[in-house]
């Protein structure tokens, strides 16, 4: 062992460093590389025994917007429920805590940034939607709210795993049900929290959320998949909440939902409708949607058993740790190669 992998006191650091190797609990790790770094917070790619891991660490002091415990009581309430990252440790030292838990890889947004015209293919976006709209019922039946629903927050496995969209980032979650599932009292005023193109009518009128508007956060997300953007959001124009929030109070009339439907099955304002007439004590019917998603794909006769995008097309398996094609995949037409320096970005991963 060289001397810049001694065993250090763990106790003695005050924030981990690349290349280090620590000893937390009864494990042992080696901090390969550092996905995000902060002066309070930072997101490592570990290894213990070969086997890699992010590892989420915090400052005990000074860190303005402590977010471990959530991911902690949230991802041990869940246990390991497909699509969420595995916790794989936790603790602290006398200078910060730590978080260990499953890699997985680049976010949804990362993705499309790599992706032919920046754009998914119907088959991937279907099934996107199915699968993290079914996420967020695992955590809703777990008694929690997730409030930042969008694209950045949804990430994909990695290698055999490529298959599963993964939720991560539990930063804005709040429970909303006691242990005995009866649900907390609404209150009269909320913060208004999440990001202002996916956030729901009810965060922007700075009201109490509840499960039916992480749904509605989840359809803006989907529609921006299909229609590459929304009708109020482009990266061109600066974001005002009252402006979003006007928008979204025009949604709830007719020309509204034209506006942001245009274009798309007609089956997409009647998942809004059904969204809209869900009242916040309800629990949202996941299968009704879910069977509306999948009637929509029916009648646009999407193949759902279709791959994802990032299973066949060259750069997108790069990011995902697969290998190359095979000559039958090559067939496919959306694996078309792309630029040379757009595949060198196989060490890209999602800080989770």
């Amino acid at each position: 062992m060289n001397s810049n992998q001694k065993h250090v006191d763990t106790n003695d650091i005050l924030m981990p460093l690349k290349g280090r190797r620590m000893r937390l609990g009864s494990h042992e790790y080696k901090l390969t590389d550092a996905i995000a770094t902060g002066p309070f917070s930072s997101v490592f790619l570990v290894e213990e025994d070969g086997t890699p891991y992010a590892m989420k660490v915090e400052a005990q002091n000074g860190c303005l917007r402590p977010v471990l415990k959530l991911d902690h009581a949230v991802l041990s309430a869940l246990g390991n429920q497909t699509g969420f990252p595995a916790l794989s440790a936790s603790g602290r030292t006398d200078h910060f805590k730590y978080v260990v838990m499953q890699l997985v890889g680049p976010d949804l947004s990362m993705l499309l940034e790599f992706a032919p015209q920046n754009r998914f293919t119907p088959s991937t976006i279907y099934k996107i939607a199915l699968q993290t709209l079914d996420r967020l019922r695992v955590l809703h039946d777990a008694g929690w709210l997730n409030r930042d629903v969008k694209a950045q927050n949804f990430a994909v496995g990695l290698g055999e795993e490529s298959n599963i969209v993964y939720m991560l980032d539990f930063g804005l979650t709040r429970r909303y049900l006691e242990a005995d599932g009866r649900r907390h009292l609404m209150r009269p005023y909320g913060p208004s929290v999440g990001t202002y193109p996916y956030a729901p009518l009810t965060s922007l009128g700075f009201c109490d959320q509840s499960p039916i508007d992480d749904v509605e956060g989840w359809l803006y997300m989907v529609v921006h998949l299909l229609k590459g953007g929304l009708p109020w959001h482009c990266a061109k124009r600066s974001l005002n909440m009252a402006k979003v929030r006007e928008w979204k109070i025009y949604l709830r009339r007719a020309g509204g939902k034209h506006r942001l439907f245009e274009g798309l099955n007609s089956g997409w304002c009647d998942v809004f409708e059904t969204i809209l007439k869900t009242a916040s004590h309800e629990r949202p019917d996941y299968n009704k949607l879910s069977n509306m998603v999948l009637a929509i794909a029916r009648a646009e006769r999407i193949d759902l058993t279709a791959p994802f995008d990032w299973q066949v097309n060259p750069v997108l398996r790069s990011l995902v740790r697969l290998g190359p094609l095979s000559c039958e995949e090559l067939t496919c037409p959306v694996g078309t190669p792309q630029s040379a320096d757009r595949c060198r970005l196989d060490t890209v991963l999602s800080p989770i």
